[in-house]
């Protein structure tokens, strides 16, 4: 009896053993897995800080591993897409901040040289003389008229005054307004109205987007050919579209010709090619009506800028 008693007793010892050696490899084990769980999941982290404060410091070049499609694979992916878009942002304010200088400088160099003659005794002070230098002034005070209404519409700013108006009489008040200009450069302006299209809009913003559109149209169209505005209903929507006879824009240039100071043929001089802003805040102001605008080539030559607004009634962001 107490040999079996000692053999039970020796055998409840092992059994003991076995378990305690077992509970201590399960929490090795254990403890080993959460290291490295944790260590998979702090990596990506570490990833994230370590790119977020580079970012803070200015280095908006840095991106991060996407590890997976997990939470942390998707906040990896809006990171670097959050680092894309403050990447081109601040090189779209380079850009416009070398080109504003630009724009400013040309203008001021004329007028600095022009009043210097003056002064020197080289040019007598008439009218004939300063004609140029009222000329520049003019085109700077566009110039800094087109930055504030884009400003204003960055900022959801801009006051409009919304009425319900005839798009075909604003349309074609606008294009007889051209039509001595038309006229003196060889251009024909045929016109296409649709009857009793009614939008919410602000008449004089609308007139102001009609007007670049002419402008640019007119400039690109060779004397001989013809600018065509057409104004027609779509369902719920008021089209508006303006053609012009000219080359056309190159395709590469086509998905920035409404970016500022964007110019496909960058030889056009400022006085024949405007401020470089007029598509620019023909885009902003289509917008805060609700509406869009694009830009496309015809397939007879020329290109098309076609703009889509909501007719009165219909639904639609409210701006201003």
């Amino acid at each position: 009896a107490d040999r079996a008693l000692q053999a039970e007793r020796d055998i409840l010892g092992r059994v003991n053993q076995a378990i305690f050696i077992a509970g201590l490899l399960s929490l090795a084990a254990a403890l080993v897995g959460a290291a490295l769980l944790t260590a998979g999941l702090l990596k990506p982290v570490r990833e994230l800080t370590v790119a977020a404060r580079a970012m803070a410091g200015g280095d908006l070049s840095r991106r991060v591993p996407v590890r997976g499609r997990d939470e942390v694979g998707e906040l990896s992916q809006a990171f670097n897409h959050m680092g894309e878009s403050l990447q081109q942002a601040e090189s779209l304010r380079r850009d416009m901040t070398a080109d504003i200088a630009h724009e400013l400088r040309n203008p001021l160099s004329v007028m600095q040289a022009r009043v210097e003659a003056v002064i020197d005794g080289v040019y007598p002070p008439t009218a004939e003389h300063l004609q140029p230098v009222l000329e520049q002034t003019r085109l700077l005070s566009r110039l800094v008229e087109d930055l504030r209404t884009l400003a204003l519409a960055d900022a959801g700013q801009l006051a409009l005054d919304r009425q319900e108006i005839d798009l075909a009489g604003v349309v074609g008040r606008t294009v007889a307004g051209y039509q001595a200009q038309a006229q003196a450069a060889g251009l024909e302006l045929r016109v296409h109205l649709a009857g009793d299209v009614r939008v919410q809009a602000d008449p004089g913003r609308i007139e102001q987007v009609i007007g670049n559109l002419l402008s640019n149209a007119m400039r690109h169209t060779p004397p001989g050919s013809a600018v065509e505005v057409t104004l027609e209903r779509h369902a719920n929507r008021a089209r508006l579209e303006v053609a012009d006879g000219g080359e056309g824009i190159p395709a590469e240039a086509l998905p920035n010709v409404f970016e500022r100071f964007y110019r496909a043929d960058r030889s056009r001089s400022r006085q024949a090619g405007g401020s470089g802003l007029g598509l620019a805040i023909s885009r902003q102001l289509i917008l805060v009506h609700g509406g869009s605008i694009t830009a496309a080539n015809r397939q007879q030559g020329g290109a098309l800028f076609s703009i889509e607004l909501p007719l009165s009634g219909s639904a639609g962001p409210s701006h201003g």
